[in-house]
């Protein structure tokens, strides 16, 4: 499914953002031509002033002036003395040429009103540009007039070649074609790996939540067959001891079971951003020596040694939720006692550091496995130590990291030289109004 995903949106993202690219190219090439015409244009036009200017100027034409201007056939110009051809053009002329220059007349004179063989002397000069396509397909700029002397008049035909124009085009059009698929590839190219990337994440909470499905349902499915058989045996059993001793049975794995959906139900709070998180100014070793008072009895009753200490140092305040942070230490304690053995330690501590304070939870337990400390805080992970406790659903030390990530906090697990876990966790300190 996530494939089929990354490759539309692959696709997507290329189709759109090239067709975007390529309607900026269009308009790139709409206004890189228009300047080359205008290039072209001006080009024919300053040619055409100047020659104008030396015919106008000069009473002979020199053949020279005329090879010199004709050179490389980039400007055509056919003169009439009188409307008599100049023997130059008799001379040089191809029938092509001849041909090229009586098409240019004829649309000069038919379709343009240019007649070039119209004039009288004393007349002023006229001229009118156009543009030609000869009958073989080629273009050109054009311009026909007549330029008036003493006693006679030139007319004139001049013909500029956009050969060298359409060329520059077609190599405009390929470079820039060629540019954009070159674009268009690496931007698919980037496109795939980017999305790829992308669709990374929802690939991991998908499967979180296929696992959180498959483990919710494990965990379950325990205590409803417990209740099951319970309810099955009640029917069956007339004893009273049996009777009650099924019915605590069933309420046990029905806490348990609460515990579990309460469990689920803050996590789908969490993920949604509705976790509602109430902070106030609290005094942090007095949220320590609450847990420590609720927690005594129970360490004594398994031969625990739980202690607590608390520098003679005033501490600033704790910007947080009393409630949530106490079930975030309740959580840490009760894994802390599952996990010691009678006659262990766990000692609690605080101290400051220059923009926070850190809680330390320290026993003598089993330890955490060095593979496991990046997942001791994934929903439904318990370790191999842990895995014949019903007591634990997996969930505890997960809650705890939301909760503390609510408050923009922190929370680790290390394992002390001196053997067994330690966990800290670590929040901002409250000073003048603000947390630093």
């Amino acid at each position: 499914m996530f494939r089929k995903l990354h490759i539309q949106v692959a696709v997507f993202c290329t189709t759109v953002t090239g067709g975007i690219f390529f309607a900026l190219v269009l308009v790139c090439l709409f206004f890189a031509r228009k300047s080359l015409e205008a290039n072209n244009y001006a080009s024919f036009t300053s040619q055409l002033n100047s020659a104008l200017i030396h015919l106008k100027e000069q009473d002979t034409i020199s053949h020279l002036w005329l090879n010199q201007l004709q050179e490389n056939e980039q400007f055509l110009l056919y003169l009439y003395d009188n409307n008599i051809p100049l023997y130059y053009q008799n001379y040089h002329s191809s029938r092509q040429e001849e041909t090229l220059k009586k098409e240019a007349i004829y649309i000069a004179r038919t379709k343009y009103g240019a007649g070039i063989f119209t004039g009288s002397p004393g007349s002023i000069t006229t001229h009118t540009e156009f543009n030609f396509t000869s009958s073989d397909g080629k273009d050109y700029y054009a311009s026909a007039g007549i330029i008036p002397k003493k006693n006679s008049y030139l007319s004139f035909i001049a013909l500029f070649p956009l050969a060298s124009q359409h060329t520059q085009e077609l190599k405009l059009y390929f470079a820039t074609c060629s540019a954009g698929f070159a674009a268009v590839s690496i931007l698919f190219i980037f496109s795939w790996f980017f999305t790829k990337r992308m669709i990374i994440p929802l690939e991991n909470t998908r499967q979180e939540q296929t696992d959180f499905i498959a483990s919710a349902s494990h965990e379950l499915r325990s205590p409803l067959a417990v209740i099951k058989t319970g309810l099955e045996t009640l029917k069956k059993t007339e004893n009273p001891y049996e009777m009650e001793h099924f019915i605590d049975l069933m309420a046990g794995e029905t806490n348990r079971m609460q515990n579990l959906v309460n469990n689920m139900l803050f996590l789908a709070n969490a993920d949604s951003g509705h976790l509602s998180v109430h902070k106030e100014k609290c005094q942090p070793d007095g949220l320590l020596i609450y847990i420590y008072e609720k927690y005594t009895p129970l360490c004594q009753k398994k031969q625990l040694s739980l202690s607590l200490n608390l520098p003679e140092e005033i501490f600033p305040y704790c910007y947080c939720d009393k409630e949530w942070i106490q079930q975030v230490f309740s959580i840490l304690l009760d894994n802390a006692i599952s996990y010691t053995p009678s006659g262990g330690r766990i000692d609690m501590a605080l101290k400051q550091t220059k923009s926070s304070l850190v809680f330390s939870f320290t026993d003598t337990g089993c330890g955490i496995p060095d593979n496991e400390k990046a997942l001791i805080f994934n929903r439904f992970y318990r370790s191999d130590n842990a895995r014949s406790d019903k007591a634990h659903t997996g969930l505890g030390l997960c809650l705890a990291k939301e909760i503390i990530s609510s408050h923009k906090g922190r929370i680790w697990a290390e394992n002390p030289e001196s053997g067994g876990s330690c966990f800290y966790v670590e929040l901002a300190a409250y000073t003048g109004g603000t947390t630093v």
